[in-house]
């Protein structure tokens, strides 16, 4: 049995997915009334990080009914399930899958972006948090006049036990009409799967390869992401940070390999247009992977051990961006590289300042 993609689920329809011979079976139904937003949590063993999800969308759920919540639960074998059936007893209207074996990461993404009925897909990570009246905040845009094909919501970090931020004062928004503007802003935060809300009405009538084809690059998200910028029309960037991300909390695959080749070739494989991909390409070396190549030298455990020089170079060596914001920081002393590393950051935000020239080049 095969999920058909090319056109959105009607509205009281329970969409099953075959995987490997298990079949992934809702345990909730569905609401006749068909949402304008699904939230849709991915998740695995992460027991204690969902209760904190959880605890703090229960009160934006008060009352909300334009909104589906969905967790696909990759077999956990931890608390996940109790977790999840104390929530529901509450009175949080959770639709709840359970796969029947761990499908891997990349696949249960899949499998939220497939079971979500909502007009816009939200793919959250279990670790990461939704602030106080971040909620209400995404709804005030996703339900008024314009439309958009995505919406982008820069997060804020956290680390330890996680503590609410309610930002009072609002940073305002901003409306772009040209993707390659959109990349400017965003770049390599596309692949930051809490951040960005797809279109996916938009997204099912458009032609784009299988969804599939990026199970096992730790990129999956950039299937619809990169499908929606790709035949954009509009889209949307919301500067309040209502998005709270646990940071170094992730690891367990060779990063350089993933946010080095793979991610070029996804990049240049999903758009077509070169003013579009450049920036994307440009800030995942000006402005993430310098941080993470220092953190490498110190042999983090987070991460699959690499030769960062010999998995970007092939990639990136004919970009300046790689000589001057990546390999100084490999091959100067660690003191001399939190240096540069603080020099590069300097110029990243000058460079925003300016239009992003840097990326744009």
């Amino acid at each position: 049995m095969q999920f058909e993609r090319k056109g959105p689920a009607k509205k009281d329809q329970m969409v099953v997915r075959s995987c490997g011979g298990q079949i992934v079976r809702p345990e909730a139904a569905v609401s006749s009334s068909r949402p304008l937003l699904t939230i849709a949590v991915p998740t695995y063993n992460r027991a204690i990080y969902l209760t904190t999800l959880l605890s703090a969308l229960a009160p934006q759920f008060d009352g909300e009914t334009r909104v589906e919540l969905l967790i696909s639960d990759n077999a956990s074998q931890d608390e996940t399930p109790s977790v999840v059936r104390r929530f529901q007893d509450e009175g949080l209207p959770i639709r709840y899958i359970r796969n029947d074996s761990n499908v891997g990461p990349d696949l249960n993404f899949l499998h939220c972006y497939d079971l979500a009925t909502g007009k816009y897909a939200w793919i959250f990570g279990d670790d990461d948090v939704l602030e106080p009246r971040g909620l209400k905040r995404v709804l005030e845009h996703l339900s008024g006049e314009e439309e958009y094909d995505l919406v982008f919501i820069r997060p804020s970090g956290f680390t330890g036990a996680y503590t609410a931020n309610d930002p009072g004062s609002r940073k305002g928004f901003t409306v772009f009409d040209r993707p390659q503007d959109l990349a400017c802003e965003v770049h390599v935060f596309f692949t930051f799967i809490s951040g960005n809300i797809v279109n996916k009405d938009r997204i099912s009538t458009f032609p784009h390869p299988d969804f599939e084809e990026l199970v096992g690059t730790n990129l999956i998200q950039l299937s619809w992401v990169y499908t929606a910028l790709e035949h954009h029309r509009r889209s949307l960037v919301i500067h309040d940070p209502l998005v709270a991300a646990l940071t170094n909390n992730t690891g367990g695959y060779a990063l350089f390999t993933v946010f080095g080749p793979t991610l070029k070739r996804i990049t240049e494989g999903w758009l077509t247009s070169e003013s579009v991909r450049r920036p994307i390409l440009r800030g995942t070396l000006q402005a993430f992977l310098p941080s993470f190549i220092l953190s490498q030298l110190k042999q983090s455990d987070n991460f699959e051990h690499e030769d960062p020089h010999k998995t970007l170079r092939p990639a990136f060596g004919k970009y300046f961006q790689y000589w001057v914001f990546n390999l100084p920081i490999m091959r100067l002393p660690r003191s001399l590289g939190r240096v540069w590393l603080w020099g590069a950051r300097a110029i990243n935000k000058a460079d925003k300042i300016v239009g992003n020239p840097l990326l744009r080049l």
